[in-house]
């Protein structure tokens, strides 16, 4: 893992400065195939800006935080690109990028759509802490 980089991601997404406000939804993400999909701030950019897009935009490769976020596609899938620059093994990338796609403890009744950049900024937090995605840390009921 590369603790650096995800506690510069979490900075970020504790504090998403108003002139790169792109949206932020955990519940979908980007679609090849939809190219005209919108964030939930209606903002076209073939990503849904969750924390793999956020990644992928605002991260170097070495994990620092880049001057000007990124107005380009990357070169590869979303997923794959932040896995990278996290250095995150397959599974955790996969609990941290896509927890609907994981068996989170059984749950059905997540609003992924709901989480906040903060609250993925403290699961973030925890991770770099502890090297385990823990959503169930941000999410009641």
């Amino acid at each position: 893992m590369n603790i650096t980089a995800i506690q510069n991601l979490a900075g970020l997404l504790e504090n998403l400065p108003a002139q790169h406000e792109r949206g932020f939804n955990m519940e979908t993400y980007i679609d090849e195939n939809l190219i005209d999909e919108e964030t939930n701030v209606g903002f076209k950019c073939n990503s849904t800006a969750c924390i793999a897009g956020w990644a992928c935009l605002a991260l170097d490769y070495d994990g620092t935080l880049r001057k000007t976020i990124r107005t380009h596609e990357p070169n590869g899938l979303y997923e794959g690109v932040a896995g990278e620059i996290l250095d995150l093994d397959e599974n955790t990338a996969l609990r941290l990028f896509e927890p609907m796609n994981t068996d989170f403890d059984g749950r059905t009744d997540v609003r992924w759509e709901n989480v906040t950049p903060q609250q993925a900024a403290k699961v973030l937090r925890h991770l770099a802490k502890t090297g385990e995605v823990d959503w169930s840390i941000v999410l009641t009921s």
